[in-house]
């Protein structure tokens, strides 16, 4: 049953509903539960590894711009944080969405998928930036890095403007 609060429709919570919720029914069993539970983390959680990786781009871009070598020595760990973080973060997003379905329209599945791939080339990135930091580094692993690290940078905005219109509207950065 709902009601209204200045205009607002709002659930009134009379014990029938699971945990608050606005669906009627039999409670929802405990796995069920806690998926749910946990994917309602991933808006929270999601913006940790955006800002590592964003960060982390900025940094090597001005070690090189600027020739300040001593600048990517802090991105190695930033990368392996984003790296480990954005794996985290794309479990509870799948744990959001569920699995992929019929009627999954394109923007789920398209941020479903960038994300996850944004997780996979973090890894790859962490791996790579470890393989250039070494003395014996040619210019191939270096560039394998930049490559990885663009490659996601890009995909993050990508994707953040996907998540901002699952949840906002597709016109949310309507100026």
């Amino acid at each position: 049953m709902t009601g209204t609060m200045a205009g607002m429709p709002v659930a009134m919570d009379h014990g029938d509903t699971d945990h608050g919720g606005m669906e009627m029914g039999p409670p929802k069993p405990m796995p069920q539960r806690l998926y749910s539970w946990l994917g309602r983390w991933h808006p929270a959680v999601v913006h940790f590894p955006i800002a590592l990786f964003l960060i982390t781009g900025v940094l090597e871009v001005a070690a090189l711009l600027g020739r300040r070598a001593w600048l990517t020595d802090g991105t190695r760990v930033l990368i392996g944080l984003a790296a480990l973080s954005a794996l985290v973060a794309a479990g509870l997003g799948w744990l959001a969405m569920g699995l992929p379905g019929p009627a999954e329209d394109l923007t789920h599945t398209l941020h479903r998928w960038i994300g996850t791939a944004i997780a996979l080339i973090g890894l790859a990135a962490w791996w790579a930036k470890e393989r250039a930091m070494r003395p014996d580094a040619g210019p191939g692993r270096r560039r394998l890095y930049a490559g990885l690290l663009t490659t996601i940078v890009a995909a993050v905005l990508v994707n953040a403007y996907l998540g901002g219109a699952l949840t906002h509207g597709a016109n949310h950065l309507r100026f």
